[in-house]
Order: structure tokens, then C-alpha cells, then sequence
């Protein structure tokens, strides 16, 4: 049967499989309880014919005194026995003819794992046996009863013992099996429903806040799983109407960047006439004027990047680190006033894809030097950690004002007073991400500014 919409077949659902386990665990408890039961209603049967086979004697005399036929029958009758033998310093036949039997008990020597068997045994002969019991008589110390009976009424009174047990057992097992699936439905699986309802309406109309619920209200589990949900849904709505405007802008963009630039380049051309103008006045503005047009037009090109070239998923490889930064820092020109060092130890590896890795580390590198204008330090260290593997990346800048730290992975939220456009440090963090990683701030102040990478090691490093 083929399940509806979001549901599963009633055959496969939660509610089925609850409802089967519980009655399968029930009846295993009740089965664990039924065969001592049972063991134990033969033992007591047996002890109840010993007692009422010696009561048959008290009236008796010792001495061999036998009563009449019909007296000695109603007697054995009453007790249940063929035949009673009474033992005190010596057997003595009381009443009844011995007759072969097939099996002997004495009642007090077993263990439960002797009666479970021999009531087996009993049940599996159906009552055909003739079976000597021996015990020690409930109504005098130190006598001992052996009477001989056929196994036939035991049988008979084990069995149906054993039925109305077992119709017991399976009677209060469906009833709590009803019971607890009632309530674990009420508690489990309708809410779990309900949460998969919720997902399956984001899933279909992710913009669509009419047709959420209310959250939970419960404080267990599920009602945390129900609220974190709630909460999940909301952020990513945000999230998504935030990266459609920006899907809207990004081709707004690209569809007036194509004359953007060819007006921003003819303005460029005539800059560039602008520089060669007899009048000293106009030469000296000329080179700003450049710098403001070029500035405009790689700004434009710098956000249509951005909108279309979002990092591929990385081709994951082993990667050493320490070469990867010496290429990184060989592409960059400090300057003469500022030192770079490459502080990676050798050996450490990570997995990773290298070409976005060197355009992340190239990306620090460069804001950190854009932060530096008058020179300075930029030292790349790193740490192996258990599976991750540490890169710091620190300059000895000015630091990073306040309102520029809340905002600092966002695109176009330059790092620096230099006249980047802000993307470098929105894909580098892009790229960790990817890569299973985190690149975060890890200190800023008047002394420098530490940045953080964090990546899944490769192998363990080499000794030193």
C-alpha cells in the first residue's frame, strides 16, 4: 500500500512498528513469566495430592489395618492417587496397589530449571504416564508421603491453566500495547508529523510564511526540535529574499555594465587628452581624474564577478601548506618597507583544492599589505591540532575600527581605508566554508590584526 503525499504506508509508518514492537515485547515478558507459571501450578498440584493423600490416612490405623474396598476407593478418589504410602522409620503401604510407573519426582530437590523441564515433559506425554510423587507431608514433621498417580487430571489442569493464561496474557498485552501506542502517538508521532508537514510546506513554497504553525510549546526534545526548526525556517527566508535581491542586482548589474564601461572608458580616453592640455591647471587634475574613472570601472567589474564566479566545488587533493604560501607570497609586491615572513611548518598538508586555497591566502595577503600603507610586518603561522590544521595570518596594521568588524565577511564591507571593494574577505570565507573549514577574526587592536583559518589536515605533519 503506497503511502499518501508525506505520509508512509500504514504498513511501514511509525505508528505500525510501535505498535508491533510493543506487542512483540509484551508477549515475550508474559512468555518469560507464563513457563514459570505454568512449572509452578505442577508443583503446587503434586504438593496439594501428597497433602490430600495423607489426610486420606489420618483416620487409619499403623499396624496394617486396611479399610473396605469401597471405603479405600472413595479415599483415593478423594485424594486424586492410586495409591498412598506413608514413610516414617520404614515405608508402610497405607492404601491402594502399587502399579508400575514410568517416573518418580521428589517434590524439594529441584531446581526451577528441572521443574520448567519436567512440566514440558508432562504436557508433551498429553497425560499417558503413570508417575510416583514423593514429599514431606505438610501436617506432620518427619513424615514423607509417595503416592503413585496417573498424569491424565494433571494434564487436564495444566492445560487449561495454560489457556487461560495465555488468553490472559495476550488480552492485558493488547490492552497496554493500545494504551502505550495511544500515548506514544500523541507524544512522538503525531508531532513528528507535524515537524515533517512543516518541512515538506517549506520545501514547496520556501517564501511562504502563511502557512507555518505555531511552535511547540513542550520542553522536551521534541518541542526543542520544533522551535530550532521554527527558527531555522525564518533565517533561511531572510537568507533567501536577501540572495534574491541580490540575485536581481547581480543582473542588473550585468546588463549595465557593458555600457557602463564603454562610457566609463570614453570618459577615460578623454582623461587621457586631459593630461596632454596646455593649461597646467587641467594636467595636475588629469591624474586624479584617471585614478576616479579606473577606481569606477573596477568596481563594476569587481561586482559582476562576484555575481557570477561564486566558488566551484573544490577538487579536494593533499595540499602542503608552506610552498603554498611561499607561491602566495611571491605574487605579492609589499614594498621595501614591509616584511613578510612564512612561518608555516614544514610538511603540514591539508586536503584541499589548491587553486582556491592560494586565491584565499592571496586575499589575506593583500589586505593585510593594503593595511599596512607605511610598511610593516605580515607573518603567516600554523598549528596541527588532532585533525584540523591552524593558519594565523597577522599583520601589524592599525586594526580594524568597530563598525568595520560587524560587518567584515559581508560583500562589498572593505576591510581597509584602501579603495578595494570589500569581496576579498566574502570569498575567502567562501572558500574555507567549502573546504569544510571557518576563517574568522581572531584579534584586532592598535598592534595588528590576526586572522584565522581553520582546514581538515591531510596527514600528520612530519618531524621536524
Amino acid at each position: 500500500m503506497a503511502g499518501t503525499g508525506n505520509r508512509p504506508p500504514l504498513g511501514r509508518s511509525l505508528s505500525a512498528r510501535l505498535l508491533l514492537l510493543t506487542v512483540g515485547f509484551l508477549l515475550l515478558g508474559e512468555i518469560l513469566i507464563f513457563v514459570p507459571s505454568v512449572a509452578r501450578f505442577r508443583l503446587v498440584y503434586l504438593e496439594d495430592r501428597i497433602a490430600a493423600a495423607h489426610l486420606s490416612t489420618i483416620g487409619l490405623g499403623y499396624e496394617g489395618q486396611r479399610p473396605t474396598p469401597a471405603l479405600e476407593d472413595a479415599l483415593l478418589s478423594h485424594a486424586g492417587v492410586l495409591s498412598v504410602t506413608i514413610i516414617r522409620d520404614q515405608p508402610v503401604l497405607m492404601l491402594g496397589m502399587e502399579a508400575p510407573v514410568e517416573r518418580t519426582v521428589i517434590l524439594g530437590e529441584q531446581s526451577w530449571m528441572e521443574l520448567v523441564a519436567e512440566a514440558g515433559e508432562t504436557l508433551a506425554h498429553g497425560g499417558q504416564r503413570v508417575i510416583r510423587a514423593v514429599g514431606p507431608s505438610p501436617m506432620e514433621l518427619g513424615t514423607t508421603v509417595e503416592v503413585t498417580l496417573t498424569e491424565m487430571p494433571l494434564y487436564v489442569a495444566m492445560t487449561d491453566y495454560a489457556w487461560r493464561i495465555l488468553l490472559l496474557s495476550l488480552l492485558l498485552s493488547l490492552i497496554v500495547a493500545a494504551l502505550l501506542f495511544i500515548a506514544l502517538r500523541q507524544l512522538i508521532v503525531r508531532p513528528l508529523t507535524t515537524i515533517t508537514d512543516k518541512l515538506a510546506r517549506f520545501r514547496e513554497q520556501p517564501e511562504d510564511q502563511s502557512r507555518d504553525g505555531t511552535p511547540s510549546t513542550r520542553s522536551d526534545e521534541i518541542g526543542i526540535v520544533d522551535r530550532e526548526l521554527d527558527a531555522m525556517t525564518r533565517n533561511l527566508r531572510q537568507a533567501l529574499a536577501q540572495k534574491t535581491r541580490l540575485a536581481a542586482l547581480g543582473e542588473t548589474v550585468s546588463k549595465l555594465n557593458h555600457d557602463l564601461r564603454n562610457i566609463l572608458g570614453t570618459a577615460l580616453l578623454v582623461s587621457d587628452r586631459l593630461e596632454r592640455s596646455a593649461d597646467p591647471a587641467v594636467r595636475a587634475v588629469a591624474p586624479k581624474l584617471i585614478q576616479t574613472l579606473e577606481r569606477a570601472i573596477r568596481l563594476c567589474q569587481d561586482s559582476l564577478d562576484f555575481a557570477k564566479s561564486r566558488p566551484s566545488r573544490p577538487r579536494l587533493g593533499t595540499v602542503a601548506l608552506q610552498p603554498l604560501v611561499d607561491d602566495v607570497l611571491a605574487a605579492i609586491e609589499p614594498g621595501s618597507a614591509t616584511r613578510v615572513q612564512n612561518a608555516v611548518a614544514p610538511g603540514i598538508t591539508v586536503r584541499g583544492d589548491p587553486d582556491q586555497l592560494h586565491r584565499l591566502f592571496l586575499n589575506l595577503a593583500k589586505n593585510a599589505i593594503e593595511a599596512m600603507p607605511e610598511g610593516g610586518s605580515l607573518t603567516f603561522e600554523s598549528r596541527h591540532t588532532g585533525r584540523r590544521v591552524t593558519v594565523e595570518i597577522t599583520d601589524t596594521g592599525p586594526g580594524l575600527p568597530e563598525a568595520v568588524q560587524e560587518r567584515l565577511f559581508q560583500p562589498f564591507a572593505s576591510s581597509t581605508s584602501s579603495p578595494g571593494t570589500g569581496l576579498g574577505l566574502a570569498i575567502s570565507r567562501e572558500i574555507a566554508r567549502a573546504h569544510g573549514g571557518e576563517l574568522e577574526l581572531l584579534a584586532t587592536g592598535p598592534d595588528g590584526t590576526t586572522f584565522q583559518l581553520r582546514l581538515p589536515a591531510a596527514a600528520i605533519p612530519a618531524a621536524a
